[in-house]
């Protein structure tokens, strides 16, 4: 017995080796200084706090949205969190993320010749419509592809090039947990999240050699603006399901996000059920320690796993019942 106890831990140890001289070395910056950083969806939410957390790490930001008068407020506030205030410089940018390419080209391109080469992108540009898929309006499950997808693709397929020329860059996702597991009433939503972690997780293997980083953001619910306009739509077995992972602050999980990035992570997560989520289902080889903690728990959190979603299965089943209930009296 203890012969092959020895063994398993001689074959772990020795992946693990494999797996940290295979993996490039993770660039490590301790903060922004001078460095240009583009946050879009930034006059609010995560979005706005990611951008005051660059700022206050020394970065020239622009922020990017649709609300001419959110953004000048934006700016405002993130100007006064500024570590230099005589030298950095805070714009906005009027775009919409999900207009032709071209758009956001010509946009992009002017942002750079006013404050330099974009050393960092946060593409925070998102929503969610809720409710049962065949009840949602056309018109509304397009309109978060176009968002949550595209208004992340877009940009990043700009400021590639320039990175990948320049040999250094931060990209960063914002994704959700609904796009690790399916839940009841986010079906459209989670559909362009989950199209969100695909992509990132193919880029990231497209940066291989190369000094650009990308991280992906897993946040639960937020307390965001765009949480409540998403709490008119939620269903009740929605609100129960996502409220296990409790409610997390936009300031708290934009400025995570923002030093996840600057160490390297891949995913940057914020809960509990994040970690175990990304244990479980992320594609993407993080460091040694992940793989050592997959290699000896999968099965035993595949196990909690299936507990939780037998949980969210009974929550709408008997939503279902209520509702059988109230019909027939």
């Amino acid at each position: 017995m203890l012969i092959y106890i020895a063994l398993f831990l001689f074959v772990l140890c020795a992946l693990g080796l494999v797996v940290h001289f295979s993996l490039d070395k993770k660039v490590v910056y301790k903060d922004l200084g001078g460095k240009h950083v583009v946050v879009t969806g930034g006059s609010s939410g995560i979005g706005k706090a990611a951008a005051v957390e660059a700022a206050r790490l020394g970065a020239h930001v622009t922020v990017i949205g649709r609300d001419v008068g959110k953004l000048t407020a934006a700016v405002a506030e993130i100007t006064a969190n500024c570590s230099d205030k005589t030298n950095q410089k805070i714009q906005y940018a009027a775009l919409d993320v999900t207009s032709d390419y071209k758009a956001i080209e010509q946009c992009f391109a002017s942002i750079e010749e006013k404050q330099g080469p974009i050393f960092m992108l946060v593409n925070c540009a998102g929503m969610c419509i809720c409710g049962q898929f065949e009840k949602m309006e056309i018109d509304a499950i397009k309109q978060m592809i176009d968002l949550n997808y595209f208004g992340t693709a877009y940009p990043t397929r700009y400021v590639l090039p320039g990175m990948k020329k320049r040999n250094e860059g931060l990209i960063v996702f914002v994704s959700s947990e609904a796009a690790l597991v399916g839940i009841y009433g986010y079906s459209a939503y989670s559909a362009g999240k989950w199209a969100v972690r695909g992509l990132a997780e193919s880029v990231i293997m497209e940066l291989v050699g190369t000094g650009v980083r990308l991280t992906i953001a897993f946040p639960p619910d937020t307390d965001t603006p765009g949480l409540k306009n998403e709490e008119l739509t939620k269903p009740v077995e929605t609100k129960l399901i996502s409220g296990t992972a409790g409610l997390h602050s936009a300031e708290n999980v934009g400025k995570q996000m923002i030093h996840d990035s600057l160490v390297g992570k891949t995913y940057s997560v914020y809960s509990l059920s994040g970690t175990l989520l990304t244990t479980l289902f992320g594609g993407s080889i993080e460091n040694g320690t992940q793989v050592a903690l997959q290699v000896f728990s999968m099965g035993f959190l595949r196990i909690i796993m299936v507990g939780i979603l037998l949980s969210f299965n009974k929550i709408v089943r008997d939503g279902l019942k209520k509702k059988a209930d109230v019909k027939s009296k």
